[in-house]
């Protein structure tokens, strides 16, 4: 079938009945339950089947752009702008990130759930188990449980769309005092992966722990320790190191220090030697200064420095 330009696809004002006619062809081959809303070159190449127009192609194009179903369910053919992560904290528990974990089995409480407070710095966790119809208010509880009265008020906390944290008291609450808040997108769990993450390693955790479905409750507190003793991979250190500067203690490296009773005494004797040392340089310097009738160090200045060092203590004992 050979059909004119003007007649059927012409691009100036085409008369009534042939605008008409044009919309038909192309419900036919684009819109209709049969074409299921192909392509630009589909429709094109379905269309040359039966019908020909010198300028065929640039119509097909402009309908194919112009049509609102395509333009609602397919994505669009133009690259995307690049990701873009979180900004990084420049300090511990500056910026958290909170989330809940649901679909455990019940304990003895009735508590299905478990809601986790990360920090994005030092990666330390908190935990808590909830059950499943908690509310803003008492999230907003152990919240301050958890980071508030430990760790202060945070800048920024990053969480997901859950009714909890979308709910107008905690949005009134965190508002007033002075906290931002950034919520991921509906359905892309990609914004907090750090989250989903931890979320991972907490179950893994979980599942090692616990030895009966209804005690599950009981194994968050040990869960968090191995976690924060764990050298995360982002830092190079562990959460808890990262956040007290010291390593937590833990029975192995006890039972391996207590019985070297000998690698103590040495110890001792070195700190000893090293403090002496250090009583000497300090009254040599005050010498240099014009102190003259301060006398110099001997063995028995130092054991006496020693020995108020030793008795001395800055805070009382009880």
């Amino acid at each position: 079938m050979l059909l004119k330009s003007a007649c059927l696809f012409g691009f100036g004002k085409p008369d009534t009945d042939d605008h008409e006619l044009t919309l038909r062809i192309t419900y036919e081959y684009h819109d209709a339950p049969t074409s299921g809303h192909p392509g630009r070159e589909k429709t094109y190449l379905l269309l040359t089947r039966g019908f020909y127009s010198s300028h065929q192609y640039k119509w097909v194009r402009k309908c194919v752009r112009a049509c609102e179903v395509c333009q609602r369910v397919k994505p669009a053919p133009y690259s995307q702008a690049p990701l873009r992560s979180l900004p990084t904290p420049l300090e511990c528990w500056q910026s958290i990130s909170m989330d809940f974990l649901f679909g455990l089995p019940p304990d003895n409480k009735r508590r299905t759930g478990i809601v986790a407070s990360v920090d994005r710095f030092s990666k330390r966790m908190h935990l808590a188990a909830v059950p499943a119809e908690v509310k803003a208010k008492q999230t907003a509880r152990l919240f301050v449980d958890m980071v508030l009265r430990h760790h202060g008020m945070p800048i920024d906390i990053v969480s997901d769309r859950d009714p909890r944290f979308t709910a107008r008291f905690w949005q009134d609450l965190f508002t007033r005092l002075g906290t931002q808040l950034y919520m991921s997108t509906a359905d892309q769990p990609q914004t907090d992966g750090q989250t989903k993450r931890a979320n991972r390693v907490l179950v893994d955790a979980l599942k090692s722990y616990a030895h009966s479905f209804h005690h599950w409750s009981d194994c968050p507190p040990m869960a968090a320790f191995a976690i924060k003793n764990s050298v995360h991979a982002s830092t190079g250190h562990t959460p808890f190191y990262v956040n007290a500067t010291r390593h937590l203690r833990v029975l192995s490296v006890l039972g391996a220090v207590a019985p070297s009773l000998s690698a103590g005494r040495q110890l001792d004797q070195r700190c000893r030697q090293l403090r002496c040392k250090a009583v000497g340089r300090c009254v040599d310097d005050i010498g240099l200064h014009g102190h003259g009738d301060v006398l110099p160090a001997s063995g028995e200045t130092c054991q006496k420095v020693q020995r108020s060092s030793l008795t001395t203590t800055s805070h009382p004992h009880r």
